[in-house]
Order: structure tokens, then sequence, then C-alpha cells
């Protein structure tokens, strides 16, 4: 009884001490600046966004549902907690203070730019130096999987995502339309469109299968992890999941095709839904698959590797010093989103791209109606897009300016060449637009739809690379005052020719004389700023 009574008794002074140490509030304080600066990054303010953004996460490829993601996460974390012993180990502050205050620089410059995905992106360096302060580099090793997890919580980068888009939805309807024909259901792939006798169905942003792609990744990221696969086995199931998505989704689109009901929300939903379960499943084949040729059915799993704390271990008081030292970052922080000013922009372009056709071509043009299904995920501050008749013959014009300070959107795309749905590209090169290498080179392309040939001259005026305007984007430059001076313009004319109408080299000639119309008055034209000089007949 009496010894009863002794372990009673230490199990209370154990748990009195433990709540008497100053380790355990400050872990306590860090948890709490931890969950009220990224809170809201994570959960959207209300609960019907909260389930549409959930949902939109499964199939709309620029979204990102930060909740289901921060889930999963600590489920990953759950699986290390018996690693929790690695956060008393021989700390690394030359390597955790760097990315501590990093990731502060990150957080106050997301909040100076309103890039609230580089505030959410800092969460990341804030976890790994917050291991590293405590734990050292074993302590990193155990939790690297739970806190790179996250990442699938940041949208997907929108110049890199439009680089993609439109070619993967062109190779699915192909796809698609193989599929199709293969079990006897009669379909024309024409571009992005299926055309059959009853209908034309269009493979959209949405069908394209790039979210698919990015969602089995993260499952198959999960599924690694439960079966504690390693080596070769991991890297070969990552590297085959977007193979996996791209084939189920043009599965999925056979069955949106033959669905006469699909075009119902709820039921359109379920299908993408269950297509990937299909994948998931087929991912766990290919799991079963590889264990055999790698030979690690019978292999000891061990999550996280097979660690233990050994070596030197932090006084108490170093890793209280560890511990404030992250309290302090998440102070500043806290600083820096309180007392910041957010930097403000001072929009100015006098004239509408609308109004500059009109000014150049005269009112005799006649303005296009957007297709918005068409244009997709694809924005602009401002465009235009008009017919013109010049010399007996018809060209499209299409003018617009680019909106830099979007961080969802981008107005740079591959779809720029084509003026609609439907048309399939037959020749594509790069030429120079005024000729003897003068003028900006422009993307050349005939494009081919039923028997109608168009030839499409497409460029970007002001625009660097494809990795300069991504890390332009991704850094919120155009969001602070390292702004460019002039906006970026995207530029389309197109001409149909042949059968009837004008030749090919006819039809270069009259998009070239077009061009020399337009250019002057584009010298300057949409300036990022009021006080920048203008181009006189704009003033």
């Amino acid at each position: 009884m009496s010894e009863g009574m002794f372990d009673d008794g230490e199990e209370r002074f154990g748990l009195a001490a433990m709540f008497r140490t100053p380790f355990l509030w400050l872990s306590v304080v860090a948890i709490g600046f931890v969950c009220f600066l990224y809170y809201p990054l994570f959960f959207p303010p209300t609960t019907q966004k909260l389930i549409a953004q959930s949902e939109e996460f499964f199939f709309e490829a620029n979204e990102a549902a930060g909740a289901p993601v921060l889930v999963l996460s600590f489920w990953l974390l759950y699986r290390r907690s018996h690693y929790r012993d690695l956060l008393l180990g021989r700390s690394a502050p030359a390597l955790a203070l760097p990315i501590l205050a990093v990731s502060a620089a990150l957080y106050g410059w997301g909040h100076y730019t309103g890039a609230a995905d580089l505030q959410l992106a800092s969460v990341i360096g804030i976890l790994s130096g917050s291991c590293l302060i405590l734990g050292g580099r074993v302590a990193l090793r155990a939790y690297w999987l739970p806190i790179l997890f996250l990442g699938f919580a940041l949208p997907l980068p929108p110049v890199l995502l439009s680089a993609v888009i439109f070619p993967i939805q062109l190779m699915t309807a192909e796809y698609a339309g193989l599929i199709l024909n293969a079990i006897g259901v009669e379909s024309l792939v024409q571009g992005d469109q299926i055309l059959r006798p009853e209908n034309t169905f269009i493979v959209i942003e949405t069908c394209s299968g790039v979210r698919t792609i990015v969602t089995l990744t993260m499952l198959t990221v999960l599924l690694i992890d439960l079966f504690e696969r390693r080596g070769w086995h991991a890297v070969s199931l990552v590297v085959l999941a977007p193979m996996v998505a791209f084939l189920t989704n043009g599965f999925r689109v056979v069955t949106l095709v033959l669905n006469p009901h699909s075009s119902i929300h709820s039921i359109h939903n379920l299908q993408g839904i269950l297509m990937l379960l299909v994948g998931l499943t087929l991912i766990y084949g290919l799991d079963l698959l590889l264990e055999r040729v790698f030979g690690d059915a019978d292999a000891p799993a061990s999550i996280a590797g097979d660690w233990k704390l050994t070596g030197a271990v932090d006084s108490h008081r170093g890793r209280i010093a560890g511990l404030c030292v992250v309290v302090a970052v998440l102070l500043t922080m806290l600083g820096l989103g309180r007392w910041v000013a957010p930097w403000e922009p001072r929009p100015g372009f006098p004239l509408m791209p609308d109004d500059v056709l009109v000014q150049v071509f005269g009112e005799q043009s006649q303005p296009i109606k957007p297709n918005f299904q068409f244009r997709g995920s694809v924005r602009y501050l401002a465009h235009a897009n008009r017919q013109i008749r010049t010399e007996g013959e018809t060209l499209e014009v299409f003018l617009a300016i680019a909106n830099e300070q979007m961080r969802e959107h981008t107005l740079l795309t591959k779809r720029l060449a084509w003026p609609g749905s439907g048309f399939v590209p037959i020749e594509e090169s790069f030429v120079s637009l005024g000729g003897q290498g003068e003028g900006p080179e422009a993307r050349r392309m005939i494009l081919r739809r039923g028997a109608r040939s168009i030839l499409s001259y497409s460029w970007y005026d002001r625009a660097g690379s494809l990795p300069t305007e991504w890390l332009r984007q991704a850094m919120a430059l155009d969001r602070s005052p390292f702004a460019r001076r002039e906006h970026m313009l995207a530029l389309r004319i197109s001409i149909p020719f042949g059968r009837g109408r004008l030749p090919l080299e006819q039809a270069e000639e009259r998009i070239r004389t077009t061009w020399m119309r337009l250019a002057p008055t584009l010298e300057g034209y949409a300036p990022t700023n009021p006080r920048f000089k203008q181009n006189p007949s704009q003033s």
C-alpha cells in the first residue's frame, strides 16, 4: 500500500514539476503565436468558403486549400510522435538562425506586398528552424515530411501553370478521343474539342487533369509514408503518380462525354472523385509490384528512419534559450504584420485597349465577344478583341494589358495564339514581325478548324523569359517599389487564308502592315505609374 502511494505521489510530483518548467510555457506561447499568425492563411473566413475551397481543391488547377492539407500534415506528424525526444538533442543554431530570419523576412515581405501565399510559405521555414534549434539535424530528418507536406497548401505558380495547362488540355482531348474510338464511340478531335454526332465536348481547364496530378501525387506521398516505403521504391511511386493521374483523367473525360447528366454539378464532381480513387487504387497496385521488384517486402519498417537520441543533449537552459529565439522571431513577425503598412499601387493608363484599336482602325471595326470558357484562368487588367476590315479582307486584332499584381492568374499563356476553341495547330515557328530582324519576335502559327485555315501572329511585349516572369511573380516584385514601369502587353493578329481567300504570302504581309499601323500607338502605352512619361498620342 505504501509503495502504491509512493508511486502515485511521484507521478503527481513529476506532473507538477513539468507544469512549473519555463520550457513548457514557452512551448505553449510559441504554438499560440504560430496558430495566431497562420490560422487566417489556412482557413477561409466563412464555412461556406471553406467547403467550396475544399471541393475546388480537387478540380480547380489554380486553387489551393490549406485546411485539408493541414489535417493530413498533422496525421503525418502524429505518426512521428514517438520521436519527440529528438527535440531535446543537440541544437544547430548555425543552421536554424538564418532559416528563421529568412522566414520572418518572407512573412514580412508577404504582408508588405499583400501576397498571402508568401506568408503561408514562411511556415515551412519557421517549423524547420524550430526543429533545428531544438533538436538539430536529427530532429529535422525525423519531421521533414510533415513540414514540407504543407507546401501542397500553396497554389500552383500561375506563370508555370499557364505554360503547361493548355498543352495538357490538347493532349487530354487527343487521349480521350483515342479511348472513345477504341471502344467503338465515333468521335473526332479538333484541338480542345471532341466532336460526336450527338454533341461537342470541350476539354476545359478543370478537365485537363492538372489538379488531379497534384492531388494524386499528394495522396501517393501519404501512401508511401503509411506503408513506409524508402529509396527507389518511394521515388518510383512519386514519378509514376503524375502519369497515372493523366491516364485516369483521360477515362474521366470519357465518362463525362458519355454521361448525359455530366453537366449536373454534383454528378460531375462525383465522377472526378471516383476516378481519383481509381488512380489511387492503381498506385496501390504499382506499390505492390514495386515491392516485388525492389525486394523490400520483408524489410523492417520504421517511420522517419531508425534514429535515436544519441550523443550530447542540450542543457535545460539551452533549450529555453532556443525557444526564446523562436518566440522572438514570431513576435517580430507579429509586429511586421501590425505596424508595416502594405504597399499601395498607383495604376494609371488613360486609354483602354478597345479605345486604342478604335483610334487606330476606326469605328468600322467590330468588337468580338470574348469566350470566357476558352480563356479559362487567363486574366487581364483590360483587353479588347476586334474584327477589322482592310482592303476587302477581315483580320482579327487582340490587345490586352497584364495585371501583374494578381497572384492567382497571369496573361502569359500559349493559348494566346489561338483565336478560339477547336483549332488544330498545323505549323509553328518564331519570326521577326518586322522582317530583317526588326520588330518583336512573334509566334507564327497556322491553325485549322475544319476547312478554315488561320494564320496567327502572337507575342508579348515587355515580358521577360519564363524563369524571369516566374521569379517576379513568385516574389511579388510587381506589388512593390520594384514594379515594372509599363504593363506587359499581349497581342495577336490573325487572318484567314486559302480556299478563295488571300494566299499565305499576302496574308503574312497584311499582318505586318496591320502591326505597322498599331505599333506607334503602343509606344509608352499603359504605364504602371501615371508619373512616368506617356506617348503624346495617349495624353
